[in-house]
């Protein structure tokens, strides 16, 4: 078993606490992804689990195993970095297999064995004469892989291991990742600042921010019930609309609009805000209403987006965006009539961005104070 558990885990710089208070569970065999901005403490946590950094307080264990002290060699683990940290002086086949004698007592016979399957299993089995010089990115992000493959680790660690990748290379290499867990089943902890690759790629997503956990859940609820307004904001692209409104009597209050809140007759909160995604905005003319009532905005600027066209609307001076379908004729200065899904509808608190109340009937959010 190489289930991972994070206790109490805190890390501090001298007067910078990079990590606080962080308990997680990854079970055994999860593909987990742990994403959030630059400086939220993402790759600190990576690196206390693989022991190239220490804890300031709290314990890990690795398999039942409390590893807290442990040298990174003792862990069972294999790390696969953003830079791809290979030697360039040699082949792709000694690059994979370097050191391994350092993390185990393998034969020759057994060294070669493992790096002809990882070699097979990565389709780079006419490359490994070949130098890192002499390798495109994709290829050197895969004598990577077969390097941590090699030692047939309890659990694979993987620092933006995409992110020197340009767009076209990285979707393809997500695709054969997802593809590689599957067939290894191994632990595995992959951090990155992009959600596209977090959502596609996890079992489940840890989110955090400013060092602390946000919310950890699979990905699509993630994205259809987040527990607070970072979350919401930074799952999902574009991002989720945020409205200030007033809420009384089930009802959300905007100078341009009111919204009656599926199933929350009695509830009143006062100030808050509003949030929905672009894609439940839509024209009033391009599907069957679904809400209650439509108001009208004024579009500022228009994004073609192939599948799609993203508009910036403005109402009482507030932009939000809507995806309309593609190939519409409209400019910025026109008005629309917008409608909305009353069943994906959000509210979050105004001080604390704590989720008051989602319209999705499979969730109930009531935080203590909150009358519903």
């Amino acid at each position: 078993m190489a289930e991972i558990q994070l206790e109490n885990i805190t890390k501090r710089f001298d007067d910078v606490v990079a990590v606080k208070d962080l308990n997680l569970e990854v079970k055994d065999g999860e593909f987990i992804v742990v994403v959030g901005p630059s400086g939220c403490g993402k790759s600190t946590t990576l690196r206390m689990i693989s022991g190239l950094e220490s804890v300031s307080e709290g314990t890990i264990r690795i398999g039942g195993v409390d590893v807290t002290g442990q040298e990174p060699s003792d862990r069972g683990i294999a790390m696969v970095f953003q830079n791809y940290a290979l030697y360039p002086h040699m082949t792709a086949k000694r690059n994979m297999t370097f050191g391994m004698n350092s993390a185990g007592s393998f034969t020759d016979e057994e060294i070669e064995e493992r790096a002809m399957s990882a070699a097979e299993i990565l389709n780079i089995t006419d490359l490994l004469d070949r130098k890192p010089g002499a390798l495109s990115g994709g290829e050197r992000q895969r004598v990577a892989l077969g390097r941590a493959i090699c030692r047939d680790p309890q659990v694979f660690l993987m620092d933006e291991p995409l992110s020197n990748l340009d767009a076209k290379l990285r979707v393809q290499m997500r695709a054969e990742l997802a593809k590689l867990h599957d067939e290894l089943g191994t632990t595995t902890v992959y951090v990155t600042h992009d959600q596209t690759e977090a959502m596609t790629l996890g079992d489940r997503v840890v989110v955090l921010d400013g060092g602390q956990l946000q919310q950890v859940d699979s990905p699509q609820r993630l994205y259809d019930f987040p527990e607070n307004r970072f979350v919401a904001e930074f799952i999902g692209d574009p991002a989720m609309n945020m409205i200030a409104v007033d809420v009384a009597d089930g009802t959300a209050s905007h100078p341009a609009f009111t919204i009656p809140l599926p199933d929350a007759d009695s509830l009143s909160v006062g100030s808050s805000v509003l949030g929905v995604r672009p894609e439940d905005l839509y024209l009033a003319d391009e599907r069957e209403a679904t809400s209650p009532e439509t108001f009208e905005a004024t579009v500022s600027v228009t994004e073609p987006l192939g599948d799609s066209l993203l508009l910036h609307g403005q109402i009482e001076g507030h932009e939000f965006k809507i995806q309309a379908q593609p190939r519409r004729t409209i400019t910025p200065g026109d008005t629309v009539e917008l409608g909305y899904d009353p069943d994906r509808l959000h509210l979050f608190d105004r001080d604390t961005g704590e989720a008051i109340y989602h319209s999705d009937p499979a969730v109930s959010v009531t935080p203590p104070g909150v009358t519903q």
